[in-house]
């Protein structure tokens, strides 16, 4: 029994010897490139009809959407209303 018990432990700290060179020699990573200002924050994206139907109600917005909704960027769309399903699309 105590040649198993010997050689258990020398295998468990043979791997965990192995593990730690492995951890020790394994190339570090990459710095992260620098952020674009639309990944450092939220995009919000705002269809002009719940802000009024126009641009000025949306625009009467901004300071509640970047104050308190810290949205960095607001993507408008859709503007023109969407086409009926009869409607053919040009080619």
């Amino acid at each position: 029994r105590m040649v198993l018990l010997v050689l258990f432990w020398g295998g468990w700290l043979g791997m965990l010897g192995a593990a730690a060179a492995i951890v020790a020699q394994a190339p570090r990573c990459q710095p992260l490139p620098a952020k674009a200002w639309w990944e450092l924050r939220a995009l919000y994206r705002a269809p002009p009809k719940p802000f009024g139907g126009d641009l000025k109600g949306v625009e009467k917005r901004l300071g509640y959407l970047k104050e308190e909704l810290q949205v960095g960027g607001l993507v408008l769309g859709p503007v023109y209303p969407p086409k009926s399903p009869g409607d053919k699309i040009p080619s």
